[in-house]
């Protein structure tokens, strides 16, 4: 059995929502404030034997109106269901435990188990009488805090929740839920053997090897209870020896004691004892023993490495939890669950990875059955199966609801390999972004911040958590599934992409494949075919409400010929790394494109701008001083280059540089609210 589903109703963020997971491992992704906590806390809720279940005032739903608040005592429902794993046995025990609470038994077994919290009837009364003048939601919770709250109660049933079937306390308490929380001091459960989590992992790997043998039960239980015998002979000696040690120190006691009167009729002082493994386990320390050969002590050690050794004691504690042998039939867990708040915190990305790999084996192993993580490390979350991941996005009107890649790409297995090729090659930045702007290559990477700084955008760019994220080509399409609302589960997140027009023409004869032209070539002969990349992607997502393309008008060719087209006068766009600087600059400082053809030095450049008169003179010089540009750079060093010398230029030379219309126009759309 595995928690398939939570639906929360009135809790913190969520109004109404529905969260769907996975058997293994759950990774929840999803911006600050988002629900990440909530939703772990949620399930706390239900199954946490230690959570604290009563609530505050400030726990209900907080988007909840005036109008709700005066008809109606707010409430909270959170109700988990559980399904059975695939291959799994109707009779195993996670069967067993969950069965008394079944919502259905076809086509397999799936239980329910729902928290809720509520004003009972008896108050009804009293409370709308108390809310019905109250001017907002701020006085109403108020008024519930100082004089309500006190008389909530909770219920947790199980089943069909109208049944009102009280699950029982003893199957909750065969749950193991053990959540580590995102703000964490580990080493006060570190430090010692009084530590009560190291103490218990310790008592039930005491003699592992003899507990874990292929023996009978009778010869294990016979050895363990020799070591047991050997462990008190040797101690009583020891005993023994230090009461023999303070014999005579014992003789001052008695002479005080006497002294007071504590003593009469001869009376004597004897010293005894005995101790048990339990206790002398509580007097063991954790040290890390160096590659140097120098034992420091836990709390001398790194935060991340003590976050990772004490996940480490909470999955043996977990595995202890369920041996029967050990805690007893009545004590010992049937169905564990681990919980971990950004475990990235203090932790390198590669041990990020190894981590997620020893979860993933622990699952494998049966030592857990099912495990939560919260992220915000794009770093790990390129490492996770997008089968695993699940995203909680709150829109504008602060409602939060659940994303699943795993939902969107189940029909097309070869878009979804893409994607998760990609992620796993770089990070995964665009499951975090509130905006999202593709782009093909490095020089619009490199770029784009530049002009969104230019154009005064910066500061919103931020805000709306906008990111660029270079895909290496014209992939477009596998990754627009994920914002694409017609495919279910989509992400609600606006996306613009860029995308070059590059022109291709080719001849009508046979086997001729297209190739690349200029922009003035462009449809010019006859005899020729002709097409574009960029005005098949337009026309698709002009209408749609989330996805937009962006690309040069039938004059342009790719990024770096635009900047040159409309900056066909401004040296600063030049760089030093590109070749013909000099020619370019002649160029630049010419008006006519009669001008510009004697500064050039490409002849055949000069031959296709001159033979056609469907340009004017001004949009043939500066598609000839952007062709030679082109030619003239190495795409990715030139925007480097470029970006570092815009970024350093005095104001108002940078208020010169101009920017092309298309990119204007994808970062305006992008960031409209």
């Amino acid at each position: 059995m595995y928690i398939s589903k939570v639906e929360i109703s009135k809790y913190k963020g969520f109004n109404e929502a529905t969260i769907e997971l996975v058997d293994g491992l759950n990774v929840i992704l999803g911006h600050n404030n988002g629900g990440k906590s909530t939703l772990l806390d949620a399930i706390a809720l239900v199954i946490d034997t230690e959570r604290k279940k009563k609530l505050s005032a400030w726990d209900f739903y907080q988007g909840i109106s005036l109008a709700e608040l005066k008809e109606n005592a707010p409430s909270i429902k959170i109700s988990l269901y559980f399904s059975m794993s695939s291959n799994e046995s109707n009779n195993s025990s996670d069967v067993a435990l969950f069965s008394t609470y079944a919502v259905s038994l076809e086509p397999k077994l799936e239980a329910c188990m729902t928290y809720v919290f509520y004003l009972p009837e008896t108050e009804t009364v009293s409370y709308k009488e108390s809310v019905s003048s109250a001017k907002d939601v701020s006085e109403v919770m108020s008024i519930i805090d100082s004089k309500f709250i006190r008389k909530y109660t909770y219920a947790i049933y199980g089943g069909k929740e109208n049944l009102h079937q009280q699950v029982s306390p003893e199957d909750i308490h065969k749950i193991d839920f053990q959540k580590v929380e995102a703000l964490r001091n580990v080493e006060g459960d570190l430090y010692s053997g009084r530590a009560e989590l190291l103490h218990d992992v310790l008592g039930y790997f005491l003699d592992y090897d003899i507990k874990t043998s292929d023996k009978k039960e009778e010869e294990i239980k016979t050895e363990l209870r020799k070591k047991q015998e050997e462990f008190r002979h040797d101690t009583q000696k020891s005993i023994q020896s230090l009461i023999e040690r303070i014999q005579d120190g014992k003789n001052k006691i008695i002479e005080y004691a006497n002294e007071t009167g504590a003593l009469y009729n001869e009376n004597d002082l004897i010293f005894d004892g005995n101790v048990t493994e339990e206790q002398l386990l509580r007097v063991l320390n954790i040290l890390v023993s160096t590659s140097i050969g120098f034992n420091i002590p836990i709390a001398n050690n790194g935060l991340g490495y003590n976050n990772l050794i004490y996940i480490s004691l909470l999955l043996a504690k977990m595995q202890s939890n369920k041996e029967a042998s050990y805690m007893g039939t009545t004590n010992a867990k049937a169905f564990s669950i681990l919980a971990i708040e950004e475990p990235e915190a203090h932790l390198h990305p590669e041990l990020q990875y190894q981590f997620l790999d020893f979860l993933r084996r622990n699952i494998s192993d049966h030592k857990v059955k099912q495990v939560f993580i919260t992220s915000h490390s794009p770093s790990l979350t390129a490492k996770v199966k997008l089968d695993e991941l699940c995203c909680l996005f709150k829109n504008g009107n602060h409602i939060i609801s659940a994303y699943y890649p795993r939902k969107i790409y189940s029909d097309e297995p070869n878009a979804k390999k893409f994607v998760q090729r990609y992620l796993d090659a770089t990070r995964a930045d665009m499951l975090f972004a509130g905006k999202i702007l593709f782009v093909e290559g490095l020089a619009e990477q490199i770029l784009i911040p530049v002009f969104v700084q230019l154009l005064g955008y910066d500061k919103e760019w931020h805000k709306q958590q906008a990111i660029i994220v270079n895909i290496g080509g014209r992939y477009f399409e596998h990754f627009l599934k994920l914002y694409d609302k017609i495919n279910q589960g989509a992400f609600p997140i606006r996306v613009a992409c860029l995308t070059d027009r590059d022109p291709v023409k080719k001849s009508n004869a046979p086997y001729e494949s297209f190739s690349s032209c200029w922009p003035i070539e462009y449809g010019v002969l006859k005899d020729y075919a002709y097409d574009n990349h960029s005005e098949k992607f337009v026309a698709k997502y002009e209408k749609h409400e989330n996805i937009h393309f962006f690309s040069q008008d039938q004059k342009g060719k790719t990024l770096e010929y635009e900047i040159a087209r409309i900056n066909s006068s401004n040296p600063n766009i030049l760089t030093d790394s590109m070749s013909n600087r000099h020619e370019l600059e002649e160029m630049m400082k010419t008006r006519t494109f009669d001008e510009a053809k004697l500064k050039c030095k490409f002849k055949k450049l000069i031959d296709l701008y001159s033979n056609n008169d469907n340009w004017n003179d001004d949009e043939k010089r500066e598609g000839l001083i952007a062709a030679r540009y082109l030619c003239s750079i190495n795409k990715g060093e030139n925007a480097l280059e470029l970006a570092t010398q815009i970024a350093d230029l005095p104001s108002e030379e940078k208020e010169k540089v101009k920017i092309p219309q298309y990119i204007k126009d994808a970062i305006s759309w992008l960031l409209e609210k």
